[in-house]
């Protein structure tokens, strides 16, 4: 009826605005035509318009709907909707929450061509069916955070026209097809956390519209191409966990609009040049765990308008600029053995977040010599036996907590350990002889260190559990100045971050150097989340140090439910010595109940006490009461 009723009106539309007859028109009756026809138009016009926002007439082009029609039946995601026409569809409801959409490009033929495919966290998805490359208009194709397994087709050339492609936290394996080298319209591409094996790509130096990279976590082999220098349009990117062969500084091009920059554990090697790249308007820097040399001093200078600057774990030197110390910079230059200088005072107050140690960077004026002495222990990896009273056998931390006590054969005092290390930064408790350092913090989130929720299951140490320690990157806790021997560390766990959805949260343990943990999963280990779980491990102590480190090697999801939800997180540490159970962490303060317990004891000894007195007694009177009897019989006898 719509239709009709649009061509009657056009129809009288056209008769209305058909040549006069020669008969004249009286000129009274003129005007009303000419309103009914201005009339007939508006109406006309009123309609078209109405009828082009109506999605009925669009329709999905067929192939595009039977290429997605049979993908979703491999992927269990279409349900009732087989006979549903996609592009009218958008979006496909699953059970757990999560949905798989579509968006599409309509052409003014009313057919419309599928253009974006985000099925992002189905844990159903194993695989890539053939079918998906079918869909040859697609610009965007995000199979993020599924369980795909298998090598990456070579059909992937159809999909000549893709800008967006996220198929990272995939258990994908096998090299890159060389034929991905064809897809030059790419601008973001996201493969990390997979087992992707072989050489890095060389063709991506070729794809130069790209402008977000992310490669790590993968079990791919250095170096990065020489011409990486060549992708001029980047703005973040963000390459890790590369083994092989060595890489070179000169893989940092004049990238003008890169504002992150993470070339963490890359094998970097050589000088620092004299002149870094220009990159004006950088804001992340990481640089950790390579083998770069040279001065420090350019380095930091020469980006100093960063917001975060990593460069620990390499081999610079030199002095640090006191310019670059500043409220506003999270810095780490730690374990750079040979930088040194000091560290100017902070006269406006301000927290300062740094991270120094493994440096021989003076900071008397901003720490007490105590605290220098424990530092230094550090740095030398062992302890003057002199300068270090009260060696300890045992300790405790409540990480991310306050101070909390709980009874074992004796009170455990758990300490507190809810100082703010910032991006960077580490706090020494001068009078248990511990250290907490901490690096890292996600590039597009300022997210805190320090986590906490009310809900924990199974476990009558809640307390414990609902605080926690994380870090994007590196956690250290360490022991300084405990006598030498054997250990048994435990770990407590739970995960009360990542509660629901897809996410995973995946890093490494070492303790005293050796791997303990791979890849370890909270989760998994606890049978769920907000469930508490521990790790117990024996170790020796001989140069007076304890060290723990929890570490991400680039494993696990990075955005769910939040972007920085990834790394390492520990909710307590509990080290006691192997050779003396009895032996625990300083005793707390005698709550009420254990005064109780104390006076209840104390009753039953002097009651102890008074019947042996009274039968000590008894038995003396008796013997006294039996010779006064022999004294008196023997002179009758």
């Amino acid at each position: 009826m719509l239709c009709s009723s649009h061509l009657l009106l056009r129809a009288q539309v056209n008769s209305c605005l058909r040549p006069p007859r020669p008969t004249p028109v009286p000129m009274a009756r003129s005007a009303p035509t000419f309103v009914a026809v201005f009339l007939l138009v508006l109406v006309l016009l009123t309609m078209d318009a109405a009828q082009g926002q109506q999605p009925f007439p669009l329709s999905t082009d067929p192939s595009d709907a039977d290429a997605l029609h049979a993908v979703f039946r491999q992927w269990r995601l279409e349900g009732g909707a087989a006979m549903e026409d996609p592009c009218r569809k958008g979006v496909w409801s699953e059970s757990s929450g999560i949905n798989a959409s579509v968006e599409c490009n309509c052409l003014p033929s009313r057919v419309c061509r599928i253009t974006s495919l985000n099925v992002s966290g189905h844990g159903n998805i194993s695989a890539i069916p053939r079918e998906l490359f079918n869909l040859t208009e697609l610009v965007s194709l995000d199979l993020s955070n599924n369980n795909l397994s298998g090598s990456i087709p070579p059909e992937v050339i159809n999909l000549s026209k893709l800008e967006t492609w996220h198929f990272n936290n995939n258990p994908l394996s096998g090299g890159f097809p060389h034929e991905l080298s064809l897809l030059r319209n790419l601008r973001s591409l996201w493969m990390f956390d997979n087992y992707i094996v072989g050489p890095f790509p060389a063709f991506i130096q070729n794809l130069t519209n790209l402008t977000d990279l992310r490669i790590y976590g993968t079990n791919l082999q250095g170096p990065i191409p020489k011409n990486f220098s060549n992708l001029s349009n980047l703005e973040v990117l963000m390459l890790g966990d590369l083994a092989g062969n060595h890489s070179y500084l000169n893989v940092i091009g004049a990238w003008a609009n890169l504002s992150v920059l993470s070339l963490r554990k890359c094998g970097l090697t050589g000088q620092v040049p004299n002149t870094p790249p220009n990159l004006p308007k950088l804001k992340y820097l990481d640089l950790t765990s390579n083998n770069l040399s040279g001065s420090i001093g350019g380095l930091l200078l020469s980006y100093k308008t960063s917001n975060y600057i990593y460069v620990g774990g390499n081999n610079l030197s030199g002095p640090v600029p006191s310019e670059i110390v500043q409220s506003s910079v999270s810095l780490d230059v730690s374990y750079n053995y040979y930088v040194d200088g000091s560290l100017s005072n902070n006269p406006s107050g301000q927290k300062q977040f740094i991270n120094y140690l493994g440096t021989s960077i003076d900071a008397s004026g901003r720490i007490n010599s105590g605290n220098l002495t424990i530092l230094n222990c550090l740095r030398m990896n062992e302890c003057n036996i002199n300068n270090l009273t009260n060696r300890a056998t045992s300790f405790a931390i409540n990480c991310g907590g306050k101070q909390v006590e709980y009874s074992d054969l004796m009170p455990i005092m758990f300490s507190e350990d809810s100082t703010d290390l910032g991006g960077s930064g580490f706090h020494v408790n001068a009078t248990s002889h511990w250290v907490v350092s901490h690096v890292g913090s996600d590039p597009f989130n300022e997210s805190t260190g320090i986590v906490n929720t009310s809900d924990i299951f199974e476990t009558n140490m809640q307390e414990l559990y609902q605080t926690a320690r994380t870090s994007t990157s590196s956690l250290w806790y360490y022991v300084v100045g405990l006598a030498n021997g054997n250990y048994t560390v435990q770990l407590f766990f739970a995960e009360i971050v990542i509660t629901h959805g897809p996410g995973k949260r995946l890093f490494d343990i070492d303790i005293q150097d050796q791997n303990i943990r791979k890849d370890f999963d909270i989760t998994k280990e606890a049978g769920g989340s907000r469930k508490a779980t521990n790790i117990t491990y024996e170790v020796t102590v001989d140069n007076s140090i304890l060290a723990i480190h929890l570490y991400w090697s680039g494993r696990g999801t990075c955005c769910i439910p939040y972007e920085g939800a990834y790394g390492p997180l520990v909710s307590a540490i509990k080290v006691t010595h192997s050779q003396d159970p009895k032996t625990s962490p300083p005793q707390a303060p005698h709550s009420d109940s254990a005064r109780d317990d104390v006076k209840r004891r104390g009753v039953v000894a002097g009651i102890a006490a008074l019947s042996i007195a009274a039968a000590v007694i008894s038995s003396s009177v008796v013997y006294l009461w039996w010779k006064w009897v022999s004294l008196v019989k023997r002179p009758m006898a």
